[in-house]
């Protein structure tokens, strides 16, 4: 029976639901299994993919213990360990944009799995923790690497060296989620923003993520310079030029900002509001 189940909700949108109860242990073989799920959806031509779960209360507990130390001591672990690597790699750097949507707990590897996702949203009563040091070792799939770059050098070492889990509203406040919704609206959630996301122009998309995720490893200058050669060739592209002077003839006919980019009339909120 697959532990990954593959589904297309939206248009545009590809869902990866993880069902490996009772608490979603993240085998070496269930990573296997994701990343052949990734190159479907890639396949399918989505631009994105949500990663979620469907065993109530965990979107992933962590590894898998008995893999760890069958790799350690001679034994015949489930899959080849390198699928930590490949496949969240692909989550962060493929053409996919990826979004993790926590429905419990996420602790140990089913953090990094968040982590390595580009994005984050979270049930309210969900957590997120990094125990290894209470198991007498490091996380070794980002949660020392990704998680710092994403909420700083501080409240990462709070987070490794205590073990603690936080609160998927404390997780929002450091800046590790970016939404926190109702637990029973959180597969709808994660699934409207996925298809919203995923109406934008795909070279337009796929270009955002690239300056962002490139820039994050230049010096500013560099990153800059970067910026504007990514951003050239998607300009003179004749699909975006027509969508250019699309918005310009809204604005001639007097429309407002909203309107002109199409976007839904609303109070201005954060990026992150809800």
């Amino acid at each position: 029976m697959p532990n990954v189940n593959v589904t297309y909700p939206a248009d545009g949108v590809g869902l990866i639901a993880v069902d490996n109860p009772p608490m979603n242990f993240i085998t070496y073989a269930l990573l296997a299994e994701m990343g052949e799920a990734l190159e479907e959806i890639e396949e399918a031509g989505a631009r994105v993919v949500v990663i979620a779960s469907d065993v109530p209360g965990y979107f992933m507990a962590h590894a898998w213990i008995p893999d760890i130390i069958d790799v350690f001591e001679g034994g015949e672990p489930s899959g080849d360990p390198r699928n930590w690597f490949r496949v969240l790699q692909e989550l962060r750097s493929g053409p996919l944009v990826s979004i993790a949507a926590n429905n419990g707990q996420a602790w140990g590897g089913g953090a990094e799995i968040s982590w390595a996702c580009n994005l984050r949203i979270a049930g309210e009563s969900s957590t997120y923790a990094q125990p290894e040091v209470l198991a007498g070792m490091i996380p070794g799939a980002g949660g020392t690497t990704r998680l710092a770059r994403i909420v700083g050098e501080a409240h990462c070492l709070e987070i490794v060296l205590d073990g603690q889990p936080i609160t998927a509203q404390e997780a929002q406040r450091i800046g590790a989620v970016n939404k926190v919704v109702p637990d029973v609206q959180l597969r709808e959630a994660a699934i409207a923003w996925g298809a919203r996301l995923a109406s934008r122009p795909a070279h337009a998309l796929a270009g955002c993520k690239r300056s962002v995720l490139e820039g994050l490893d230049l010096p500013m200058e560099q990153a800059v310079r970067n910026e504007g050669k990514i951003l050239v060739p998607i300009v003179a592209r004749p699909e975006s030029l027509e969508i250019l002077r699309s918005v310009q003839a809204k604005y001639d006919a007097g429309a407002d900002s909203y309107e002109a980019l199409g976007l839904e009339t609303r109070p201005l909120t954060s990026p992150s509001a809800s």
